[in-house]
Formats: structure tokens, sequence, C-alpha cells
């Protein structure tokens, strides 16, 4: 800047000199000459507020661009800082994903795994079940049966007992052979329901 401000001042110089020589040789007042001695001193005037501006805003410009360069790098700062976190939440982000998706496979092996189990139980009490239901059925069966020979005795018993009092009230004198046969009915009736 310096080196800047050194080259105006030797050209504002240059142009002044010129200006003054042009004058000491007579000056002319030709209409299409350049007024060298007008310029001269509007250079001189621009030199001197260019000289007046850098040395009275040299301090307050460094000072503005050195607080622009302190504002630029903590807005950076922040920036990084920001940038850094979210790096962060993002990767805290993805192991709380990542172990979601774990947990979820986890979840769903267990879950299965359940299912099997509680499917294998229902089928061995559903097997139980038939088994008891089949053994109720077949004791049922027995019984009824039971049941059925016990009536059917009772009827034949009664039938025998029927037709031997209509025998024994025809025949009432006829000897005991009718008598023994009576008997040897009762007998046997009795000896088939003692055996079922």
């Amino acid at each position: 800047m310096k080196k800047n401000l050194i080259f105006a001042l030797t050209l504002l110089a240059g142009v002044v000199a010129m200006a003054a020589e042009h004058e000491a040789h007579g000056g002319g007042h030709d209409e299409n000459a350049i007024p060298l001695t007008e310029i001269g001193w509007q250079a001189a005037n621009v030199g001197i507020l260019a000289i007046g501006l850098f040395f009275f805003l040299r301090k307050t410009t460094i000072e503005a661009f050195a607080k622009r360069k302190s504002d630029f790098l903590a807005q950076a700062e922040k920036t990084k800082a920001a940038l850094k976190q979210a790096e962060d939440e993002l990767r805290d982000t993805k192991t709380k994903l990542a172990n979601l998706e774990n947990g979820e496979a986890k979840a769903l092996e267990t879950a299965k795994h359940e299912a099997a189990t509680i499917k294998a139980n229902l089928i061995k009490d559903a097997e139980a079940q038939a088994l008891k239901i089949k053994a109720d059925a077949e004791m049922s069966i027995r019984n009824e049966v039971l049941k059925a020979k016990m009536e059917i005795n009772q009827m034949i018993l009664n039938e025998a007992v029927g037709l031997s009092k209509a025998t024994l009230s025809s025949s009432s004198a006829t000897s005991s052979t009718a008598e023994n046969s009576f008997l040897a009915q009762v007998e046997n009736s009795k000896n088939m329901k003692a055996v079922h």
C-alpha cells in the first residue's frame, strides 16, 4: 500500500511539474489545448484527499477488516462446531438405528421360537386331549354295552319268571321237573349276569 501511495505521489508531482513548465513557456491559450494547469491542481487536490483519507481512514479500515476477519473466523468456528455436533448426532442416530435393527431381528427370532414352542405345546395338548376323549368314549361305550347286556338279562329273567308263573299256574300239579327246569333257567340267567 505504501508503494501505491509513493507511486501516486510521484505521478502527481510529475503532472504538477509538467503543468508548471507549460505555464512557464507561455502556456498558450489555444482552445484545443489541454488545460494541464487545471488538471494538475485537480490531481494535486485528489492526491491530497487520497493521502488524507489514507492517514485518517487507515486505522478504521484496518480495524473494520480485522473485525470482519475475526467475525468470519468466529462464524467459521461456530459452523465447524455445529458440523461436528451434527456429525456426532448422526453417528449416534446411526448407532441407535443399528441397535433397533438388531433388536428387531432378535425380537423376530424370539417370537418365531416362542411361536414354534407354543405350536408344539398346542399339538401335544391336542393329542393328549384326543387320547383322553378316545379313552372316555371307549369307556362310555363299554359302560353302555354292559348296561344294555344287563337290561337284556333283566328282560330275559323277567320273561323266564313270567313264563314260569304261567307254566306253574297252568299245571300246578306237575311234577318237580317243571320246578327243576325253572330253577335251571334262573340259575343260568344269574350265571350269565355274573360273567358279564
